[in-house]
């Protein structure tokens, strides 16, 4: 592959091929959500009387929430999200509502323990592969014109999309 050709990808899809190409069959798990559904990302288990959660989308930390035993303060950045504690095994995760084409991506969940001291990271760092699957449509009026530079990202979008799908499901990761 050229630098070219990747220029045309979108990021979510590179962060999907990298993931298949480098983690050699340690793929995190995928979830296929349909178009503006609810998906869950797990977190580490709660294991102190208080701790700070992390979301990150990439690289790139998009929520926090601080639990101190049993209030629950968050960021007000993502509305459309929601943090739950199970209560019978201490399991934790975000939730993420209404999703969107956009909501296609790699996520982490990182964990702190703040009490008792000393500040302590979780080791364990849950990832999760999000692929918001949905309808793509162009309008294209009688003033407009589909050009090779619109429809050449498009139909490697496409191709890629098929080809990935189709390498998981050879790989036992995907049962349909």
């Amino acid at each position: 592959f050229s630098a070219c050709f990747f220029i045309f990808i979108p990021k979510s899809l590179m962060l999907l091929l990298f993931c298949l190409l480098y983690t050699a069959g340690n793929l995190p798990p995928v979830h296929h959500v349909a178009l503006n559904s609810s998906v869950t990302v797990p977190c580490p288990v709660l294991s102190a009387p208080e701790m700070v959660f992390r979301l990150y989308k990439g690289s790139e930390e998009i929520f926090f929430i601080s639990v101190n035993n049993t209030i629950i303060s968050k960021n007000d950045n993502s509305p459309r999200m929601d943090f739950t504690v199970n209560v019978a095994d201490n399991s934790t995760s975000f939730i993420l509502d209404g999703v969107t084409i956009n909501t296609t991506a790699l996520y982490t969940c990182e964990a702190e323990r703040i009490f008792p001291p000393p500040f302590q990271q979780v080791e364990h760092k849950p990832q999760t592969i999000v692929f918001v699957e949905g309808m793509f449509t162009m309008v294209v009026t009688e003033q407009q014109t589909l050009s090779l530079s619109t429809a050449l990202p498009m139909t490697i979008y496409g191709l890629l999309t098929t080809c990935i799908v189709f390498i998981l499901r050879v790989n036992n990761y995907i049962y349909i």
